[in-house]
This record gives C-alpha cells, sequence and structure tokens, in this order.
C-alpha cells in the first residue's frame, strides 16, 4: 500500500463514564494520543512500517491497535475502511482478537 489511498478509521473506547462530562475519554486527548500514529500513516508507505505484518486492511488495523494499546487502554474495537465497502474490524477483550473482514 502506498500514498494516495485514503482510510477511513474509527476507533471505539470502553469503559467507566466520567460522571461529570458523560464521556469515556475526551475526544481531544485520544486525538492527541492519536496524532504520532497518524502522522506514521499520514502520505507514507504502508509497507514500509516497522513491525507490520501484511499489506491488507486487518494489517494496518493490528498495526493501529499495536502502537495505540500503550496509550489508549480504552480501545475497544478499530475500524479500518478502504471503501465504503470494504476493510476490516479488529474487536479484543484483554488478550482475546476478533477480526473481522468486509466487503466483496
Amino acid at each position: 500500500m502506498y500514498t494516495g489511498h485514503s482510510y477511513l478509521i474509527r476507533l471505539m473506547l470502553q469503559g467507566k463514564l466520567d460522571q461529570v462530562m458523560g464521556w469515556v475519554l475526551d475526544f481531544g486527548d485520544v486525538k492527541e494520543r492519536f496524532k504520532p500514529i497518524y502522522r506514521q500513516l499520514d502520505h507514507n508507505p504502508l509497507d514500509k512500517l516497522p513491525d507490520i505484518q501484511g499489506h491488507d486492511a486487518a494489517s494496518v488495523a493490528e498495526w493501529v491497535h499495536g502502537q495505540l494499546k500503550g496509550r489508549v487502554p480504552e480501545l475497544a474495537r478499530i475500524d479500518l475502511m478502504s471503501t465504503p465497502q470494504h476493510g476490516a474490524s479488529l474487536t479484543w477483550h484483554g488478550d482475546m482478537r476478533w477480526p473481522l473482514l468486509f466487503g466483496h
């Protein structure tokens, strides 16, 4: 995968809601923690990323999870879409992962 391809990444969080604010984690905090990962993905050849296992949406989602799990422990699911109909969803609980590939 090389530059010029657009992806949509959705990060889903799970955890205890803040009693005052009503959210798990402030969007600004998530965005700031994701920023270094975004910089590695943006306008760079994805096959040159360190530790990436493949060149498909599921591999990129796994890579994002590996980069982000320590920064956002509330992370529960990643959707990575290459088109509105094609992509991968990675869900986990603890050490258990459930990848879901979709498309035709």
